[in-house]
């Protein structure tokens, strides 16, 4: 996605080098005209490519739309992640370490991810 995100931003900045408008960036970009200017201000060494604003707005277009089926794949999986995880840690197949570890994530993030608190110590049930 990382880079994804880049190509992204490097055809913008070039679309912009080479006279476009930002609120038609913005559209095809599907992003807000302040992230449209910032990415021009942030690119001071481009130098202009001649290509026509059409192609322009193609590339940006596709960009785009591969942007957000990369997110929409990863939310997909970070929802069956949650999932597997929430349903190891209620069977008792694996411990709070056990699932960070295989996670990457910290014991107290898997916690919170799957909505399970462990008892506090040192209190009895009523």
């Amino acid at each position: 996605m990382r880079a994804l995100s880049v190509r992204l931003n490097q055809q913008i900045a070039q679309a912009l080098c080479d006279g476009m408008r930002i609120t038609g960036l913005a559209e095809a970009s599907e992003l807000s005209r302040w992230t449209i200017r910032t990415i021009g201000l942030s690119s001071e060494d481009l130098l202009p490519s001649g290509l026509p604003a059409g192609q322009h707005l193609a590339v940006i277009s596709q960009l785009t739309s591969e942007l957000a089926e990369l997110e929409e794949s990863k939310a997909i999986l970070e929802e069956s992640r949650l999932t597997l995880m929430a349903a190891a840690r209620r069977l008792g197949v694996m411990d709070d370490y056990e699932l960070a570890a295989l996670s990457g994530l910290q014991r107290d993030t898997v916690q919170k991810m799957t909505g399970c608190r462990r008892p506090e110590t040192g209190v009895l049930p009523a």
